[in-house]
């Protein structure tokens, strides 16, 4: 458990922190790409709304970096409560005791049948049933 926390948290801050650069460097591309063709003294929009798309897409990647900036401080913390608990101690199984040991040739007569068998016979030879 102590080992599959502290994976997943380093797998989850991996993750994070690769789409966070990625989400952050798309929207500086794209504002950096508005701030130049839609800017005073640039070329101007190529059709109408593109200046907008521009800006709307770098807040959608924006928006996508913060939330894996969120996935990133979750696998850190995930990773840091992995390393530092405590293994817990597997569960006691529950295990049937087996039957007393009878004397060497003691005897007993079936439940069902009332035929005499040795008492180390699980199952009654003539009908079969079951004896403990």
């Amino acid at each position: 458990m102590k080992v599959a926390v502290f994976v997943i948290g380093l797998v989850l801050l991996v993750i994070g922190l690769l789409g966070a650069a990625y989400g952050w460097f798309v929207a500086t591309g794209l504002e950096t790409t508005h701030a130049f063709a839609c800017g005073p003294g640039g070329p101007g929009e190529p059709y109408p709304g593109w200046c907008a798309a521009l800006l709307s897409s770098a807040s959608g990647y924006r928006t996508f970096a913060y939330g894996m900036v969120a996935l990133f401080s979750v696998g850190v913390v995930l990773s840091v409560a992995g390393g530092i608990m405590k293994d817990v101690p597997s569960a006691p199984t529950m295990m049937m005791a087996p039957p007393p040991i009878p004397p060497q040739g003691a005897l007993h007569n079936c439940k069902n049948c009332g035929r005499s068998m040795p008492t180390t016979d699980r199952f009654c030879p003539s009908c079969g049933t079951a004896q403990w």
